[in-house]
């Protein structure tokens, strides 16, 4: 099982699903409604993986519209999703280290 696979399996009321997104600035966003979550087929492992474990730190928000940037509260949601990645990938995968993307 590779660590994605692993990842895929903490969330298994989630469907995932890899699409592909010529933009670089794309990795990932989760959909409430229909339980899924998407990933960028065109990043690396590691970058699918951090957007996965982002993601997953999404999963348990109130759903909401976090497209503006500039509000506090995307500002909010998308820094708690960075701190549980991290936390996440230090506690299932203790030899890598993590430098997420920005």
């Amino acid at each position: 099982m590779t660590n994605l696979e692993h990842v895929l399996n903490l969330l298994p009321d989630y469907a995932f699903y890899f699409i592909d997104v010529s933009s670089p600035n794309f990795h990932g966003c989760i959909d409430y409604d229909s339980k899924a979550i998407y990933l960028n087929e065109n990043d690396n492992d590691y970058v699918q993986l951090m957007t996965a474990l982002h993601e997953y730190g999404h999963a348990d928000d109130k759903p909401s519209d976090y497209s503006s940037k500039r509000h506090y509260n995307t500002l909010l949601a998308e820094k708690q999703a960075n701190i549980t990645a991290k936390r996440l990938l230090a506690d299932l995968f203790p030899t890598k280290k993590a430098t997420y993307y920005q």
